[in-house]
């Protein structure tokens, strides 16, 4: 009778061991943490300089976490695959060595106003936000001292819109007759990704002199280490200030203040989908594990 029971006992107890029929096993699963660091430098040549580390999470038994790997991917494509040997279950960091070709490296950006001609008028540098960033709140300007801007002067100011800064419109003065020139910006570019036709473009405002309908805008950046240009032509320009032409007085200025939109390329904002992975050959990581 004991020999009996000491059997049964030990059946028991190995079932209890074993996945009953029918009942699959939990799966190894990894939870990523953190990445640090956010933002990657890199050289020249787009790649990176800097191990990345990731704290993750791993749930599973031991031979699902054996023969662990850190991956770099961009649009679901692995671009660099680091060993990290065998994985353990709970809390641990596990690191990206540098080396990585990032394609979308740089988010500084610049844009130069070409004449007609073709020649440069001025180059400006700005930079990408991120894709979730808002744009700072505008400060609106009064036009109701106008008439008193520049009334000392041989040029005041004759005509302006309601919104524009009399001291830009005065400030037109600094600029020969036929140069053109840029008194100011209004921009806020967002980095893009997915589709972009299914976004609204992103503008930039131009304000300045002697602008005409059509002057192209070039714009360069550099991606995985290589120059990326495009360009896209001034538009919807029109006329904000003008000045007065005092009898008998030949000014050596524009004589009005204008602005007008260039709308920046998707090739510019464009930023490709770039993620991190770690997996081993029974466990992937991901944004929640099954209990």
């Amino acid at each position: 009778m004991l020999v009996l029971l000491a059997v049964l006992g030990s059946q028991l107890l190995a079932a209890c061991h074993h996945t009953k029929p029918g009942v699959e096993r939990a799966k190894g699963c990894i939870l990523i943490q953190q990445i640090v660091p956010g933002i990657v430098n890199v050289d020249d040549s787009g790649n990176t300089t800097e191990p990345v580390r990731i704290t993750i999470e791993a749930r599973g038994e031991p031979e699902d976490l054996k023969g662990g790997e850190v991956v770099y991917m961009e649009e679901g494509v692995a671009i660099k695959t680091d060993a990290v040997g065998d994985l353990r279950a709970g809390v641990q960091t596990v690191t990206l060595g540098p080396g990585a070709h990032v394609t979308s490296s740089s988010e500084a950006f610049d844009y130069i106003l070409l004449k007609i001609d073709g020649t440069e008028a001025l180059s400006l540098s700005s930079f990408l936000n991120s894709e979730g960033a808002e744009a700072p709140p505008k400060k609106a300007v009064s036009a109701s001292t106008a008439s008193h801007k520049g009334a000392d002067s041989d040029q005041p100011i004759a005509t302006i819109e309601a919104g524009v800064d009399p001291e830009e419109a005065d400030s037109i003065r600094m600029f020969s007759t036929e140069e053109v020139g840029i008194t100011s910006v209004d921009e806020f570019v967002r980095e893009t990704s997915g589709d972009e036709t299914k976004r609204p473009p992103q503008i930039i405002t131009i304000r300045g002199v002697n602008f005409k309908e059509g002057m192209l805008v070039r714009f360069r950046t550099t991606k995985g280490g290589q120059r990326v240009e495009a360009r896209s032509p001034l538009t919807h320009v029109r006329t904000l200030a003008t000045l007065e032409k005092p009898p008998g007085y030949v000014p050596n200025n524009p004589a009005a203040l204008m602005t007008g939109v260039v709308i920046v390329p998707p090739k510019i904002t464009h930023k490709v989908r770039s993620e991190y992975a770690v997996r081993t050959s029974r466990a992937q990581s991901s944004d929640s594990c099954q209990p």
